[in-house]
C-alpha cells in the first residue's frame, strides 16, 4: 500500500494543515471484500511541488494485498481534502463517495463497473467551506440517505492570523477564526439534493465542528445527531419528526461534568455496556481526556469517564480517531484510539510535555463497565508512533476478526490487521433494504446468543473524518450460534432472523431470509 499524506504545509501555518485526514472502508466493487478510500490533502495557496498528491482508492485484491485504482476510477481528487463518507444515495446497489475538502467538496456516484461519476454540480451538494467529517442517514424516512457535512470555521482568502509562543510561531487554534455551520442536504432524489440546514433547525455558527454521528439514542425510530466541536460546546440535535432540537446542556453530552466547553474531535456511539441503550465517546484535546457519556435513559446521559478508568490514560494525548470496536470477539466492544498532536514544534515548546507523534491506545472492555489499556501488550507499540487523525474499522481480509486503519498526518498511514482476535467465534451482518435505503443505515440489530445480547446500528459515518465498514460484526465468544438476529429497519419494519451458525458472514435483505456469503 502505497501512500504518503501529505499536509501542504510550508511555513505560513495554515490552520487547515494540521486536520487531515480520513478514510473509508466500503465494498465499492461487489467481492463481498471492503475497499479503502484514503484522502489526501494538497499544497496550500500555490506553494509548488514534486508531484501532486491525489486521494487513492485501494481496491482490495482478496489476499490481504492492496491495488490503488484511484486514478482509472475517476476518484483521485486532488483537492485540499479532508475526510470521507460512503452511502448508497440513488438506491442502485453500489456504495458512493462523498469527500469532505477545504474547498467545494465532491460527490462521486458508483456506477458499478469499477469507475465513478463526479454528480456534485447536479445533486447541489457541493458546499465550498472548511468541510470535516460527514454523516448519511435517513432523517426524514423516505427510504434514500440524506447527508450531514460539518463544517470547521471560516477562512476567507489569504489574511490569515498569525500566533506565537514567544518568538515560535504555532498554528492558530479555532478561536482565532470565526465559527461556521454545518450543512444539512436532504435527498430529493434523482441525485438531487436540497439544504435544508436552517429550516430543519440546524444551523448554528456557534460550533466548530469536526466529529460527527448519527444515531437513534432516544429509541423514538427516527435519527439524531451528535457533533463534536472543537473549543465550544458539543451539540445533541434530536430529531422530532418536523425539525431538529438542539439539546446538548440538557442531556449531558455538550461540556465537561463542571461544564467547561472541550476541544471534541472524534466521536462513536455504541452500547458499550450492553443494556440496550446506544451511549457515546467523544475525545478531545491534550490535557482533556476521552468523555465515556453512559446512555441513562429519558434523554439524559451520565459522564462515566473516571469510573469507566479511560479519564487517566487519555488524558495527555490528543485523540482524534475514535471507535468502538470488538477486537477480540468477546461480545463487548472495546475502545481504539488514533493519537497525535497538532503542533509540530510542540516538543521544543514544552519539552516535558506531550509528543507530536503519538502511539494510537487500545482499550479493552472488562464486561462491567469499565476499560483496561492494553495498548503496550496489543502490537502498538511495536513500530513507530504516529501523527494519527481518521481511524476506520473493517474485517478487511474476511477472516472473522476486525482490523483497523489509521490515517497520519503528513506520513505514511497504519493498516492493523487483527491477529488473534478470531480465536473467538463471531458472526458478520450485511444488510440490504427494500422498503428502506438499499444501505441499511440506520438499521438497529439485535443479535441473541445463548446469555448474550448485543445491540447495534449501521452507522453512515463516525470517528473522524472516516466510516467503517458497513457489515455489523458481533463477536460471540465461545458460543458457536446464535439463536436469533432481531432488525428493526429503518422503514419500521421488523424481521426475525431464526438460528444462525457463528463464524458466518450473512447477508439479510428486508422482509427476506438470511443467505450465507
Amino acid at each position: 500500500m502505497e501512500f504518503r499524506h501529505f499536509n501542504g504545509a510550508a511555513g505560513s501555518y495554515h490552520y487547515p494543515e494540521t486536520h487531515g485526514s480520513g478514510a473509508a472502508f466500503a465494498d465499492f466493487n461487489g467481492d463481498g471484500f471492503p475497499d479503502l478510500y484514503v484522502v489526501n490533502s494538497a499544497a496550500t495557496h500555490g506553494v509548488l511541488t514534486a508531484h501532486l498528491p491525489a486521494n487513492a482508492l485501494f481496491v482490495n485484491q482478496t489476499d490481504g494485498t492492496f491495488v490503488d485504482r484511484a486514478v482509472e476510477a475517476g476518484v483521485a481528487d486532488t483537492s485540499f481534502g479532508m475526510g470521507v463518507g460512503v452511502g448508497d444515495v440513488d438506491n442502485d446497489g453500489h456504495a458512493d463517495l462523498y469527500v469532505t475538502n477545504w474547498g467545494a467538496n465532491r460527490l462521486y456516484r458508483n456506477l458499478g463497473n469499477g469507475r465513478f461519476a463526479d454528480v456534485t454540480e447536479q445533486s447541489g451538494t457541493g458546499d465550498l467551506r472548511v468541510s470535516t467529517s460527514t454523516a448519511f442517514a435517513d432523517i426524514d424516512l423516505d427510504s434514500d440517505l440524506d447527508l450531514y457535512v460539518a463544517n470547521d470555521v471560516r477562512i476567507v482568502g489569504d489574511d490569515l492570523p498569525e500566533c506565537y509562543r514567544g518568538l515560535i510561531q504555532i498554528y492558530c487554534g479555532p478561536g482565532a477564526y470565526p465559527g461556521d455551520s454545518g450543512s444539512l442536504f436532504r435527498n430529493d432524489g434523482d441525485l438531487r439534493f436540497t439544504d435544508i440546514t436552517d429550516s430543519m433547525g440546524v444551523w448554528t455558527e456557534a460550533g466548530r465542528q469536526l466529529g460527527v454521528g448519527f444515531a437513534d439514542y432516544d429509541d423514538d425510530g427516527d435519527f439524531d445527531l451528535y457533533v463534536a466541536n472543537d473549543h465550544e460546546p458539543n451539540f445533541l440535535f434530536r430529531n422530532d419528526g418536523s425539525q431538529f432540537a438542539e439539546v446538548g446542556v440538557a442531556a449531558g453530552v455538550a461540556t465537561s461534568p463542571d461544564g467547561a466547553p472541550e476541544a471534541g474531535m472524534g466521536t462513536d456511539w455504541s452500547d458499550y455496556d450492553r443494556d440496550g441503550r446506544l451511549d457515546l465517546g467523544v475525545c478531545n484535546f491534550q490535557w482533556e481526556p476521552c468523555r465515556l457519556l453512559h446512555n441513562a435513559g429519558a434523554g439524559r446521559f451520565a459522564d462515566h469517564t473516571a469510573q469507566s478508568g479511560l479519564g487517566g490514560p487519555t488524558y495527555q494525548t490528543l485523540t482524534f480517531g475514535t471507535d468502538f470496536v470488538d477486537v477480540n470477539n468477546d461480545g463487548y466492544p472495546d475502545l481504539f484510539l488514533a493519537n497525535g498532536h497538532v503542533e509540530p514544534n510542540i516538543e521544543i515548546l514544552d519539552s516535558a510535555g506531550p509528543r507530536y507523534a503519538q502511539h494510537d491506545q487500545l482499550f479493552l472492555n472488562n464486561r462491567d463497565g469499565t476499560f483496561t489499556d492494553v495498548t503496550a501488550t496489543s502490537g502498538l507499540t511495536a513500530f513507530s508512533a504516529g501523527v494519527g487523525r481518521g481511524s476506520a474499522a473493517a474485517d478487511y481480509d474476511n477472516d472473522g476478526d476486525v482490523d483497523l486503519f489509521v490515517s497520519n498526518n503528513n506520513q505514511r498511514p497504519h493498516l492493523l490487521r487483527n491477529d488473534g482476535g478470531n480465536r473467538a467465534n463471531w458472526i458478520s451482518v450485511e444488510l440490504e433494504g427494500t422498503r428502506s435505503n438499499r444501505s441499511g443505515i440506520g438499521a438497529r440489530v439485535t443479535v441473541l446468543s445463548a446469555d448474550l445480547r448485543q445491540m447495534a446500528e449501521v452507522r453512515g459515518g463516525s470517528s473522524y473524518l472516516s466510516h467503517n465498514d458497513l457489515r455489523l460484526h458481533f463477536g460471540l465468544g465461545r458460543r458457536t450460534k446464535v439463536d436469533r438476529i432481531l432488525i428493526r429497519w429503518p422503514s419500521g419494519e421488523s424481521q426475525t432472523v431464526g438460528s444462525v451458525p457463528a463464524r458466518r458472514f450473512v447477508r439479510i435483505v428486508e422482509g427476506e431470509p438470511w443467505t450465507p456469503l
